[in-house]
């Protein structure tokens, strides 16, 4: 049977599309090639930003491997892995260099801000309320301690929601404000107990701890000057804060320190609370 003549056109379209078939069979070769060379898989891996975390705790947490596929590496699902193995890293992020071969991985680490008593013993607490690990009080502490309620802790767990909330809170402040408190006592009722070197006792809600804390001084300092004696100083409300004597029969006071005028009117009567002004 005689075969029908192609026109030209009907021949430029078969060789185009041979052509096609041809040079698609060579690109799916390349990328078998490509995926199959050492050019495409993980030959080192970089961590930064590490202080006190191994290196190689930090790869092995990571689940990469030398020799890996750079296609099998998922940079989200390495750094959710990280985070969720290795409790002292607060954040993490990984990225690829394909034409090294080289994986990057960046930490920022938790760090320890208080210390956490309890029956004698003393746990390390990160600034998420996270208990790292236990101590030994042999050479002092340069954190402050925190005790509360709770009979017993357990390592890698969190003590409790407001212990949480008070170590978030201490992340956030300068040391100066902690040069003198020697301890954070956690009540259990959203309040907490801060005791100072000098005696005194203030009492702030630890959803404004921070807050509480810039007050604190000056407030304290008001009354130093009047020479009331330690006693405790309630930052829960607003200003005036009131001050409250150990002694049941000793005076009872209270202090604006946020007013910018002083009235100086505090007089110590045993059955009579006095408000006063000071300078903040």
């Amino acid at each position: 049977m005689p075969q029908a003549t192609l026109t030209p056109e009907a021949r430029e379209r078969r060789k185009s599309r041979n052509r096609k078939i041809v040079m698609g069979f060579f690109v799916f070769i390349g990328l078998i090639v490509l995926l199959e060379s050492p050019l495409a898989r993980v030959r080192r891996v970089a961590v930064s930003g590490n202080t006190t975390i191994q290196s190689s705790v930090l790869v092995s947490a990571s689940g990469l491997r030398s020799g890996q596929s750079l296609w099998q590496v998922n940079p989200n699902y390495t750094s959710r892995r990280i985070v969720n193995a290795v409790p002292m890293v607060q954040s993490s992020n990984v990225h690829t260099d394909w034409l090294n071969g080289t994986v990057y991985i960046q930490v920022q680490e938790r760090h320890v801000v208080a210390i956490y008593e309890v029956s004698g013993k003393f746990y390390e607490l990160l600034n998420n309320g996270y208990v790292y690990d236990e101590i030994t009080p042999n050479q002092g502490f340069s954190f402050p301690v925190i005790t509360g309620a709770k009979p017993a802790v357990q390592v890698h767990e969190i003590v409790s929601p407001d212990v949480a909330q008070v170590c978030r809170q201490l992340a956030k402040m300068n040391a100066e404000y902690l040069a003198e408190v020697s301890e954070f006592h956690v009540n259990g009722d959203g309040t907490v107990s801060i005791y100072l070197d000098n005696g005194f006792v203030v009492d702030a809600d630890i959803s404004t701890l921070l807050g509480a804390m810039n007050a604190m001084t000056t407030a304290v300092n008001y009354f130093v000057q009047k020479g009331y004696k330690p006693g405790t100083v309630d930052l829960t409300g607003q200003p005036p804060y009131r001050y409250t004597p150990f002694s049941a029969n000793s005076t009872q006071a209270s202090a604006d320190d946020t007013s910018g005028s002083s009235n100086g009117t505090a007089n110590q009567t045993d059955s009579q609370s006095t408000t006063s002004n000071t300078t903040p």
